[in-house]
């Protein structure tokens, strides 16, 4: 046989090679002679080490007749401070002299040939790895004195740590093959090459980051500091907001640990879990953390943001490593109580600061993740995003969430072109004070809300179809500069337990990221006076509505919610709004001011409005209805608007309406 040395190897893993490498060709000269005993050996295969000669030659056994001694504690400390990569391995997962020299005996068919030619001749197997038996021989250990030691069996370090596997576990133990992680040749021999941390695309190193307390509290920074040089192994999760507090906070904690931050991609992940087992992949994942020294970061999926199926993998990624040595740090945007993941369970740290936790930064799940993917990408490359593009991310993530479940409605009504009663405009004015000065009293004025409420407005509109609430709450938006969302809420309600607070989730959290008022349509649907619990569905359709009711109190945005028979809600429900406004069947004045600010002023003055509007008694919505009718007909006449179209049009509403129009009231 002739060695093939490593490419520029570290001291130790030199000479350990040289010490494994001597071993297996005395073993195989021995065999290949007939004449497996050799009287002149020690008990090693090697000769006995000189009694002075402490580390033994520098050039390794072939030059002296004494191999050199295993380090000590201090030493291998020293060697590892230096960058040794193999005394960094022996010490992150405590090693023996025996259990390393074991180890490197499963490496060499990966660095020289000749060996896995030595391997397959020793153990009579096609395969070019160490069997068992082979293995332990080549250190001169007999497998009974392995098993009574627990080398190599289920549960020793290197077969815990994933630093060696069974080939084929059903094997009587000595002829089982022994298989060594290819990253392990690269790591030893310094090479760390590839698209992510050793070559997984999934898994990167995250570079300093300029500004490590970014964003973050420092009350809470310094507890991050605190618990990680207290209990480094422990699992945390930590809480950011919009401004990405986590990753620069962790970068700055671990660097201070002398911990490497090692970012796992879910996405990329995921994508290799197609084609990899996703036990494979954790375990990876695990052993190059150990390797490197580092702590991993791992971004949660939001609620509702990944299937079930992408959840489930990213969950045993996490118990894998929760369970392995290496620190692990999980982040996200929501409460940890909002993810219901069985395990791990984390210490949870709020990184954000107070201004961070302003309404408007309120993050919900589809934006906080499209947040994330965007610090992400800035921390891998040492940057921190401008707010501005933040902000549109999430914005952009939020409004399409939303668009699933809910109408956008550019709001074109102005404050000015709605035309109602007095005491209903008060209500309405008394709803954009409230939006507009929530700051200034919530915070300012210190009128705090107590019991979990949160510093939006919830109102109903109560009013028959046509007198206007839907058109009020477009302009409210309008004048409060904000995007209308119209939610029909029986669209939403689902028989199956469960979506029916899903979809709600959904809606709010996004229309809180959007900062947009949210009308909800048909609110009798679901709060319509409670009866006798007389089986599930009655119990199902509370649950429905107390969580509404619930999310109502803790949304921080403007939330309307419309019904045509106000005496179909439940007094208990009402009295949890901010506002309940009434739209009545306006009356005579108010519907002479409807006909004329429906018809502008390119209408002929001599229209009889006031008559018509003291003799057909018709809601605003359907005053509009009759207009355009009217409007209509004289275009394809090629004329202006008269009265007899304006009859003809309220003619034509009276028999949608059901109503009897009668011919002698003609104007």
């Amino acid at each position: 046989m002739t060695p093939t040395p490593t490419p520029t190897p570290t001291p130790l893993f030199g000479q350990r090679l040289d010490v494994v490498e001597e071993r297996l060709r005395r073993l195989y000269l021995r065999h290949e002679s007939g004449d497996p005993t050799d009287p002149g050996c020690g008990p090693d295969g090697l000769d006995d080490p000189e009694p002075d000669d402490e580390h033994g030659s520098p050039d390794g056994p072939r030059a002296a007749s004494a191999a050199p001694r295993w380090p000590d504690a201090g030493q291998l400390a020293e060697l590892d401070g230096q960058g040794d990569r193999l005394a960094r391995l022996v010490r992150e997962f405590g090693l023996t002299e025996r259990e390393t020299d074991i180890l490197l005996t499963c490496l060499l068919p990966e660095i020289n040939p000749v060996c896995g030619t030595a391997f397959r001749f020793l153990s009579g197997r096609t395969s070019s790895r160490p069997t068992v038996a082979v293995a332990l021989s080549t250190h001169g250990i007999t497998v009974p004195e392995a098993i009574a030691a627990g080398l190599l069996r289920p549960g020793s370090p290197l077969l815990e740590a994933g630093l060696l596997s069974y080939e084929d576990a059903a094997e009587a133990f000595p002829d089982r093959l022994l298989n060594v992680p290819g990253r392990l040749v690269d790591f030893l021999a310094g090479r760390d090459g590839g698209p992510g941390a050793g070559g997984a695309a999934w898994l990167r190193v995250l570079p300093p980051h300029p500004e490590a307390a970014h964003g973050a509290d420092p009350d809470r920074l310094a507890a991050l500091h605190e618990a990680l040089a207290t209990d480094p192994g422990r699992t945390r999760y930590l809480r950011q907001g919009i401004r990405g507090e986590a990753l620069p906070a962790a970068c700055g904690a671990l660097a201070a640990r002398g911990l490497v931050p090692l970012l796992l991609d879910p996405e990329a992940f995921l994508a290799a879990a197609t084609d990899t087992a996703p036990a494979l992949l954790a375990e990876r994942t695990a052993l190059e953390a150990r390797l490197l020294g580092a702590a991993v970061l791992l971004p949660v999926p939001p609620p509702g943001t990944a299937t079930p199926e992408r959840v489930d993998l990213l969950r045993g990624v996490a118990a894998r490593l929760d369970a392995a040595q290496p620190p692990l740090l999980l982040y996200g945007a929501q409460p940890w109580s909002a993810y219901e993941w069985d395990a791990p369970m984390p210490d949870a740290t709020d990184l954000r600061s107070a201004a961070a936790r302003h309404p408007r930064d309120q993050l919900g799940s589809a934006a906080s993740a499209a947040v994330e993917r965007v610090h992400r990408g800035c921390a891998l490359r040492a940057a921190t995003p401008a707010m501005p593009e933040v902000r549109a991310a999430a914005r952009l993530r939020s409004a399409a969430e939303l668009g699933a479940l809910a109408r956008h409605i550019e709001p074109a009504v102005g404050w000015e072109d709605l035309v109602l009663p007095g005491a209903v405009r008060r209500r309405l004015d008394m709803l954009v004070a409230r939006v507009r000065h929530r700051e200034e009293v919530f915070q300012d004025w210190g009128m705090r809300r107590g019991g979990g409420r949160g510093q939006g407005t919830a109102a109903l509109f109560a009013g028959e179809s046509g007198t206007g609430k839907t058109m009020a709450a477009e302009a409210l938006a309008c004048e409060l500069g904000l995007d209308l969302y119209v939610i029909s809420l029986p669209s939403i309600v689902s028989k199956y337990i469960g979506e029916t607070e899903k979809n709600l989730e959904r809606v709010f959290s996004a229309a809180e990221t959007l900062d947009a008022v949210v009308l909800f349509d048909e609110a009798d649907s679901m709060f319509a006076k409670r009866g006798e619990v007389k089986g599930s569905n009655d119990r199902h359709a509370n649950m429905q509505s107390g969580y509404l009711l619930q999310r109502l109190e803790a949304f921080n945005g403007l939330a309307i919610l419309t019904t045509n028979l106000r005496s179909n809600i439940d007094s208990a429900f009402t009295r949890r709004f901010d506002e309940v406004v009434h739209f009545e069947s306006p009356g005579p004045d108010v519907r002479a001011r409807l006909w004329r600010s429906l018809l502008g002023t390119s209408a002929p003055d001599d229209l009889p409005i006031d008559t018509l509007a003291q003799a057909y008694d018709l809601a605003g919505g359907s005053i509009r209805a009759c207009v355009e009718s009217a409007a209509f007909e004289a275009v394809a006449a090629g004329r202006k608007v008269t009265a007899e179209d304006l009859l003809a049009g309220i003619e034509t509403e009276y028999t949608k309406l059901g109503r009897l129009f009668d011919f002698s009231d003609r104007v």
